[in-house]
């Protein structure tokens, strides 16, 4: 059997991933069969309910980074199963934006996965418009840029020249030789993120359930094999009930920790889909299927541990919390 391919896609909180992901899934070439791993840092996904779509098997690591040892074990058991059940040709993974991507290519590389998969690329997705505050903010946004094969440089219609001018000077200290490409939009073409090359054979068995869980043993117990976040982070699901524009008013008057802020709710007969990045604006758009949850979601990653205060924010503006997941 052909390894699989396996581009990764980094970026951090609000960067564009998603939609970047939704422009390469839009241009898969016949001959691919693709699986999504989405990895979200929140106990509860979002994202895989924006790209959920027929013939699209999307499989989802929360609560944490891959990264990292709270969500590795998770990670490489789906790395298992996506061979075991679905053998695709191209693996698209998009990281948490908080992720510490530097242990990629080790990963795959070692032992068992460099047997069935092949490295490709992470592309990293850089937010044009909040770029140099956040590098000056959050190690992990230069990280993610230090270690891109290919920089995209997204949001670039929210620019001014001289802002441009200063993202890819800082870009390029950060990253000299990798590729990079400005867009808006998310509009990547699938030949400039994965291009064309002929995929390395395996000749290798695949693993048993059994014999993979001691791999991933093995892999945990390398300290040296996982790296911690690289910054300090809390994530707050909540699953609400009630009056869409009493949600709409508090999301204008969040915590200034709140780095980012996602989900989506019910409005008459269809769903909203919101997103918040801090700093910036708040943007709404419709879902275009309903949720696999059916329930109204709202997932928060702060700076600051609360677990008290986005629930009695909630309260205060008259809709009931059915749940939370920290």
């Amino acid at each position: 059997m052909k390894k699989c391919a396996v581009v990764l896609l980094s970026g951090f909180l609000g960067s564009g991933k998603t939609t970047v992901l939704l422009h390469l899934l839009g241009e898969v070439p016949p001959q691919e069969t693709v699986v999504v791993l989405m990895n979200e840092f929140g106990r509860i996904g979002v994202d895989g309910d924006i790209i959920r779509r027929d013939g699209l098997e999307i499989l989802e690591v929360n609560r944490g980074s891959i990264f990292c040892a709270c969500a590795k074990g998770d990670y490489l058991r789906a790395l298992h199963t996506i061979l075991r059940d679905y053998r695709p040709t191209v693996l698209l993974v998009e990281a948490s934006g908080v992720a510490d991507t530097r242990d990629m290519r080790r990963d795959l590389e070692t032992g068992r996965l460099g047997d069935f998969y092949e490295f490709r690329g992470n592309l990293c997705v850089v937010d044009g418009e909040h770029f140099i505050e956040w590098a000056d903010l959050f190690n992990a946004v230069s990280v993610q840029v230090e270690t891109a094969t290919a920089v995209v440089l997204n949001k670039t219609d929210l620019m001014t020249p001289e802002a441009r001018d200063a993202v890819l000077k800082a870009v390029r200290s950060l990253n000299p030789s990798a590729p990079l490409l400005e867009t808006s939009f998310g509009r990547v073409p699938w030949a400039w993120a994965l291009p064309p090359k002929e995929t390395e054979t395996s000749d290798r068995t695949l693993p048993t359930d059994e014999e993979w869980d001691i791999f991933i043993q093995s892999r945990l117990e390398d300290e040296e094999g996982h790296l911690a976040p690289p910054d300090a982070f809390y994530a707050q699901s909540i699953l609400w009930k009630g009056d869409g524009d009493a949600f709409r008013e508090l999301l204008a008057g969040l915590p200034d920790d709140v780095v980012r802020a996602k989900g989506y709710f019910r409005e008459g007969t269809g769903w909203t889909l919101f997103d918040v990045v801090h700093g910036g604006r708040i943007s709404y758009a419709p879902l275009e299927a309903a949720p696999s949850s059916g329930e109204n979601v709202a997932v928060f990653i702060r700076r600051r541990e609360d677990l008290q205060e986005l629930p009695k924010k909630l309260f205060a503006a008259g809709l009931k919390v059915t749940a939370i997941r920290n």
